[in-house]
This record gives structure tokens, sequence and C-alpha cells, in this order.
């Protein structure tokens, strides 16, 4: 039988799943992509809302609480939708920065949802609106279990008290509406805890890496880097504006069968010294057996493209050793600001895209 220390132990950790700070920037990034997901629906949708009650069902705006409401939950929603898009996409700020937007939507949101039901309710009508938000709020928001259960329960109660107020909450079910309460708490915490854990996997997995101490990051015939350190530099990129070049030999492990490994290294040896002698030596790396990485650090992209144009002709003379054959490579690259690994692996993506599209 546990005893009350494990049974505390366990609620805690329950309430209070442990995520490593390194990768709480990803769970931000989620939960603020969420926030700009279902606040440009609810944008879009009062619109709509909107010109209906404009064009097909002009009786109602006599009616004082529905156009007003309408009109606040756009603006709440567009102003909401405004920020979170500009927290993903333009603001050099880390993830962390916004993390309290979506406690102020779900605030903000649920009270529309609290005023528009009332309504409903004295008019003799369905509660619906208040347990749709509080449905698309759950399933869209990755919400702490205590922050989850204060925000989802005050609403539950809030909302309680205005009917019971109102009129003793005669239709209501207090068995029935409390359960529904205690179920969508339960739901809520249940989705954190599984990307919890989850997140608690990914890091497991990366403090496994880190202790295999035997894994090279040093290419000996190129004498760079490879791309296993690339994840000890990240944090020398993290919110620095980056300008990320992808370089593949076209055709090399020809280059290998028909002139041998000696010509083949000569060749890898020779693009590396041209990359450290012309780009950069610290910030380069050997990322697969022909293709490099390379990663400009706070430079102006036109400072960038001009080290990469005299590069480039210096690779245009290389040729394949003694029998004076060139060389032939694609290039492309891609610019902005990573907060989180993932932002760093998909501009190495759209460089390694574009340096396909060239090649096609």
């Amino acid at each position: 039988m546990a005893t009350f220390s494990e049974v505390k132990k366990s609620l805690a950790n329950y309430l209070n799943p442990y995520i490593h700070p390194s990768i709480k920037e990803g769970l931000y990034r989620i939960n603020l992509k969420s926030t700009r997901d279902i606040s440009f629906a609810f944008t879009i949708i009062e619109l709509l809302a909107l010109i209906s009650y404009f064009t097909f069902f002009r009786s109602v705006l006599s009616e004082p609480a529905v156009v007003p409401s309408a009109i606040y939950s756009t603006v709440v929603s567009a102003i909401t939708f405004a920020i979170a898009q500009h927290g993903l996409n333009n603001s050099k700020l880390p993830f962390s920065s916004y993390r309290h937007l979506s406690i102020i939507y779900y605030v903000l949101i649920i009270i529309f949802g609290i005023v528009t039901s009332f309504y409903h309710y004295a008019h003799g009508n369905q509660m619906f609106v208040f347990f749709a938000i509080i449905f698309c709020l759950v399933n869209f928001f990755l919400l702490p279990p205590i922050t989850s259960m204060i925000l989802i329960w005050g609403s539950y109660i809030v909302f309680y008290l205005i009917l019971y107020a109102y009129d003793g909450a005669k239709t209501i079910n207090l068995f029935n509406y409390a359960l529904f309460a205690i179920l969508t708490v339960i739901g809520s915490f249940n989705k954190y805890r599984m990307q919890a854990t989850e997140l608690e996997r990914i890091h497991r997995i990366e403090t496994m890496n880190d202790m295999l101490q035997n894994v090279p990051v040093h290419d000996n015939v190129t004498d760079m880097k490879n791309r296993y350190a690339l994840r000890d530099d990240f944090d020398s990129y993290q919110n620095h504006h980056i300008i990320v070049v992808m370089l593949d030999l076209d055709e090399f492990s020809k280059v290998n069968d028909e002139y041998g490994v000696e010509a083949g290294n000569a060749i890898l040896n020779q693009v590396g010294s041209y990359i450290k002698t012309h780009l950069t030596d610290s910030h380069s790396y050997r990322y697969g057996s022909d293709s490099f990485l390379i990663i400009l650090q706070d430079m102006e992209l036109s400072d960038a493209l001009q080290r990469l144009s005299i590069w480039e002709r210096s690779m245009a003379t290389l040729r394949i050793p003694e029998i004076d054959k060139p060389i032939h490579y694609t290039s492309g690259y891609s610019h902005g600001t990573p907060r989180d690994e993932d932002e760093l692996r998909m501009l190495i993506e759209a460089a390694d895209r574009k340096r396909r599209d060239y090649s096609s």
C-alpha cells in the first residue's frame, strides 16, 4: 500500500510534470501556434456571423447583446491572432515571452461565451456557445494542469453562479454540470501529460546522445566539424540572425570510383579549405559524405552574398588532381533567426530545397 508521501509525490508529479528547460521553448512554440490557429478560426466565424446579421437576420440587430458580443469576440480574436502571428514569424523575442497569451485569450474569449450563453439561457435557448468554446480551447491549448484546473473550473463556477443568481439555475442538473467540468479538466490534464511524457522521452534520448562521448565531432579528411557538432553549437545560433548555406558536390561518388579515394579526399580537403578561408572557419561542417553546411552569423545578407561570390570564384578553380577535370557542385541558402532547434532544422531544409531547385 502506497504511503501518504508517495501519493503526495505522485500527485505533485501529475499536476506539475517536469519538463527540461532546454525544450520548454518548443512547448511555448506549440502553444503560440495553437493560439494563432484558434484565434484565426474565431475571427472568421464571428465575421461571418456579423455579415449574416446585417444581410439575412436583420431582426437580431434590435437585440441588445448579439451584435456587441460578436464585435467583442471578433476584435479580441483578431488582436490575439496578430500578436501570435508576430511572435511566430517576425519577433526576435523567445517564445517564452508570449507564454501568457493563450491564458489571456482564454479568459477574454470565455467571457464572450458566458455572456452569449447567458443571453440564450435567459431566452429559453440552449447554452451551446459556452460549452463549444470550452471544448475548443481545451483541445487547442496545452496548459499546465494547475493552470487548466483554475481556468476551466473557474469558468464553470462563475457561469453557474451567474445562472444561480438569475433564477436559481433551476434548469441545470448540477450533477451532470459538475461531472462535465471534471471530465473537461481530466481531458486537459491528460493532453498535457501526454505531451510532457513525449518531451521527457526526447530529453532522455538527447541525454543519452550527450553521454556518447566517443562519437566524433570532427572530420579528419576536411579538418572541419561534422554534423554531430551542430547540436553543441546551437546555443551560439539561437536568437541570432544567420545565413545557412548548403553545398553538395555533384556525382562525387563517381570520382571515388574512377580516380580513387585519395583523389576524392584531396577534393574534399580543398573544398573545406576554400570554405574556411573565404566564408567561416568556426561555423562550417561536413554535413554528409559529399555535402557541406555553412552558417554565417550576425551578418548582413549583402555582405554574405559578397563573401559567397568570392568563394564561388575559388570553387570554380577546383579540379580533380592530375587530370585537371573540373568539379561541379550545387548550393542554396536561406536566412532567419532560429529560436529553437526545430527552426534551425527548417532553415537547413529550406537551404537544401533551394539547392535541389537550382540543380533541377
